[in-house]
């Protein structure tokens, strides 16, 4: 199965929202794109309210029925961020921080982009330190406990490919769980293991300000519980409007996700189709200052799977007020 889906998804959907979020909004501060130190600083909250068996929300603990998704539960939690990044006069720059977006969890990113003729390579590490699953998910009749997961990873992007609109990316990532007592009773549960995930986009500039982004990936999960292990297939696109001081962007996308082996619990090979959706406002030059400025958003997560535990259905609000300089 995939590790806590959940946070996955959170991830994955505002870390590919998150660089271009900064660069609109500090694209509209004089001096953003000189040579030099270039950071924000922003603090707020998120709320999370989903049907997932998989998520270890204290009210979630407890499962007597694998047939079928959780109780509805949900999460508020505060969230902070900060990110740094600095500029050399040749175009170099060194970047790092913790996206606000991280959901469930908290991703730490460092990284550094290259102008190489008229494209950027920008490589960068990522680091999820804080992230937790069931020791046991299919654990019935008495309370589940979590373990924690550590997630590392490095992706390469290719950006603005010889100046056109195209670009490309490769990430790979390591998830080590903890304490995997499903992966110790049953070999083809194991969840430790590799994604690698392979990205073409291409931004089409409709109007000034307007621009629409599709985008398609192949993700393969290489586990060590080879029923863990899956290939998986994405489309979406990306929608960005930027009307200073509101820049609004909207994103959907959705995926298929191929399991290879038979889970031995279900004695089924799991197959899953995932609906993503999300839209988020920004608001700079709040209350008249420059520097500041807030945002909020709101999504909704699908996953349907011919195993029914797997299902859940999954809703996200975010809100954050910044500070850039």
């Amino acid at each position: 199965m995939t590790r806590y889906p959940l946070a996955v998804l959170w991830i994955l959907l505002l870390a590919a929202l998150a660089p271009t979020i900064s660069q609109t909004a500090l694209a509209q501060e004089p001096g953003a794109s000189d040579a030099g130190l270039s950071g924000r600083l922003q603090g707020g909250a998120f709320y999370l309210q989903t049907d997932s068996q998989l998520s270890t929300n204290g009210s979630n603990r407890r499962t007597d029925d694998l047939n079928g998704p959780a109780d509805t539960h949900d999460t508020l939690s505060g969230l902070a961020a900060i990110y740094l990044k600095y500029q050399f006069e040749s175009g170099t720059a060194l970047y790092a921080g913790n996206p606000l977006e991280a959901g469930e969890g908290i991703a730490v990113s460092a990284g550094v982009s290259q102008p190489i003729g008229n494209s950027l390579l920008d490589l960068s590490i990522i680091w999820s330190p804080i992230e937790e699953v069931w020791e046991n998910p299919y654990q019935t009749g008495s309370a589940r406990d979590e373990t924690e997961v550590d997630a590392y990873g490095v992706k390469l992007e290719w950006q603005e490919i010889g100046g056109s609109p195209w670009e490309i990316s490769y990430r790979i990532d390591r998830f080590d769980v903890a304490d995997d007592v499903i992966g110790d009773l049953e070999a083809d549960l194991e969840r430790d293991g590799w994604t690698h995930e392979l990205g073409l986009s291409y931004t089409l500039s409709l109007t000034p300000g307007l621009s629409l982004e599709p985008r398609l990936s192949y993700t393969f999960a290489d586990k060590a519980g080879r029923s863990n292990t899956y290939h998986g297939v994405e489309a979406g696109v990306l929608l960005q409007r930027a009307r200073p001081p509101w820049i609004l962007i909207g994103v959907i996308s959705g995926a298929f996700h191929q399991y290879q082996e038979t889970h031995p619990l279900f004695d089924e090979t799991r197959q899953e189709g995932l609906l993503t959706t999300f839209a988020q406002v920004m608001r700079l030059n709040l209350f008249g200052f420059p520097r500041l400025f807030a945002s909020a958003g709101a999504g909704y997560i699908r996953s349907d799977s011919n195993i029914d535990f797997f299902d859940s259905g999954t809703l996200i609000g975010l809100a954050s007020v910044g500070f850039q300089f």
